[in-house]
Parts: C-alpha cells; sequence; structure tokens
C-alpha cells in the first residue's frame, strides 16, 4: 500500500511539474501591473439622449504569476450594483494576452485577445455565436496613479464607443 501510493505520489508530482506548476508566470504579464490595485471612477456610457454616469470600483490582483483578476462593480442611479469579473493571461504560443469576461448581465463568458502597444492594452472579442458583435477593450495607463478604458463595438467598417471609464487609484 505504501509503495502504491508512494508511486501515485510521484506520478502527481511529475504531472504537475510537466504542466508548469511551480514555474513562475510569463514576463509578459508582469508588464500589465500598471493595472494591479484598487481603482475607482466615472463610467460614462454613450447613449442617445441624456447622459448615464455611473460610479464604478475594480479590484485587481496577480495570482499565481500567471493571472490578473479584475473585480468590477458599477451603480447607476436606482439600480443595483453590477458584479463583473476579469481573468486575464498571457499566451506564449501566440504571443496575446487572453482574458474571459464574466458578469452578471451574460450567460457564457465573453473571451477576448490582444496586445500590449506602450501603454496600451487593445483586445478583441473571439465570437463564438456568428451573429454575436465583435467588441474592443481598450485598457490605457495615464499615470501610475490613473486609467483610462473604453469598450466598443464593431458597427460596419467604424467602432461605436459603448462606454468609458477614468479610474484613479484609490491605493
Amino acid at each position: 500500500m505504501k509503495t502504491t501510493l508512494s508511486a501515485l505520489l510521484i506520478a502527481i508530482a511529475s504531472i504537475s511539474f510537466a504542466q508548469g506548476h511551480g514555474k513562475e508566470g510569463p514576463l509578459q504579464l508582469k508588464s500589465l501591473d500598471f493595472l494591479i490595485g484598487n481603482w475607482s471612477g466615472k463610467q460614462n456610457f454613450n447613449n442617445p439622449g441624456a447622459p448615464m454616469v455611473g460610479d464604478i470600483t475594480v479590484k485587481v490582483h496577480a495570482f499565481g504569476g500567471r493571472y490578473l483578476q479584475e473585480e468590477l462593480s458599477t451603480t447607476l442611479p436606482g439600480r443595483k450594483p453590477t458584479e463583473t469579473h476579469h481573468f486575464i493571461s498571457f499566451d506564449a504560443k501566440t504571443n496575446t494576452f487572453n482574458a474571459w469576461w464574466f458578469n452578471d448581465t451574460s450567460s457564457t463568458p465573453t473571451h477576448l485577445e490582444g496586445t500590449l502597444t506602450g501603454n496600451i492594452l487593445v483586445m478583441l472579442s473571439k465570437p463564438t455565436n456568428p451573429n454575436a458583435p465583435v467588441m474592443k477593450a481598450t485598457y490605457e495607463k495615464v499615470s501610475d496613479t490613473a486609467i483610462n478604458y473604453k469598450l466598443e463595438m464593431k458597427a460596419g467598417d467604424a467602432w461605436q464607443e459603448l462606454f468609458h471609464n477614468d479610474y484613479k487609484k484609490s491605493n
């Protein structure tokens, strides 16, 4: 029994090591450290008619050296706060950042892929439904204490802004 248990533990350790457990995450992910922290600001919706502005809070932390997690909540007047979770990683095979968005208004996650140029991370959605619109998320580091974020939707050959956020670091 001891021999079988020892062999099983060795096999599990070998498989874990082969999968990269215990290795430091990709250096490219460190280039997004400017996103880490507690942020707050305004979410400005691009609606026809009266402007709609919500209060937004964002917490971003790294875990495992391989992922960033964003926890976002927007509060609009007269509505309950939203709940959104984004996970970002780096894929060395494709040399791209990948994100998965989970929110309380969608039944499935959204997958995005993109690149970082200077202080601007641009990610495009990878719709699985041919009728789903392509979305573009842009994170721009303005300073060590300010980030601008914009979400756009492909409309023909142009991009239509859905909303933009101006964040200030609160820690």
